[in-house]
């Protein structure tokens, strides 16, 4: 497997392991997703706010499925969301650590 398709995967195993727990709980997830979101925003001006970014604060503004949707999705709109996710901080080191040595080199 390619370097870049074998971090795809990770990192859709990832995103997999947050649309479980966005269902579970959605409330504390959306949170910590927006105030990354905010966090990053303050860096640009209004004018200069990133695509990558409007998209992720409609996402998140929206209804839950359509946010379930990007998460579960193999397109290349939602690999190049899933790239820059507001989810950083929601899946535990340990988990993380679990998913890369299940989706391996040797996979």
């Amino acid at each position: 497997m390619d370097k870049q398709r074998l971090i795809e995967n990770r990192i859709f195993a990832q995103h997999a392991l947050i649309a479980q727990r966005l269902r579970e709980s959605p409330t504390p997830v959306l949170a910590h997703a927006r105030q990354n979101l905010a966090r990053w925003s303050r860096k640009y001006s209004r004018q200069q706010i990133p695509k990558w970014l409007k998209e992720w604060e409609r996402l998140l503004a929206g209804p839950i499925e359509d946010l379930l949707r990007v998460l579960n999705s193999d397109s290349e709109r939602a690999r190049r969301l899933r790239a820059s996710s507001p989810f950083a901080g929601i899946v535990s080191a340990r988990a993380r650590w679990a998913i890369y040595r299940d989706i391996s080199d040797e996979a």
